[in-house]
């Protein structure tokens, strides 16, 4: 086992992990920076059109080892009528 520090980028507020978690193999540090990611965007909903959450996964060297990012993009689309849609705008 060895132990891997979570990192978290919030929009540019970055938090670092100075505790650590022992972390058996790779596949469960991937699937704790994911569940990790997935847990922060249920809690925050963006603050605006665009929003970018990331976890840097650091080893006991410093070295990063897996970045797991989201990026949130509210974009309306434009249609050549000039109309109004009947679409919603779009989630990325």
């Amino acid at each position: 086992m060895a132990i891997h520090y979570f990192d978290v980028d919030d929009n540019g507020s970055v938090f670092y992990d100075d505790q650590g978690t022992d972390c058996p193999d790779f596949d469960f540090v991937k699937n704790e920076a994911i569940s990790a990611l997935v847990d922060m965007v249920r809690e925050t909903l963006p603050d605006g059109d665009h929003h970018k959450i990331s976890v840097k996964v650091r080893s006991e060297g410093g070295e990063v080892v897996l970045h797991v990012a989201l990026n949130f993009d509210v974009v309306k689309e434009r249609h050549p009528s000039g109309g109004s849609t009947s679409t919603p705008d779009r989630h990325v």
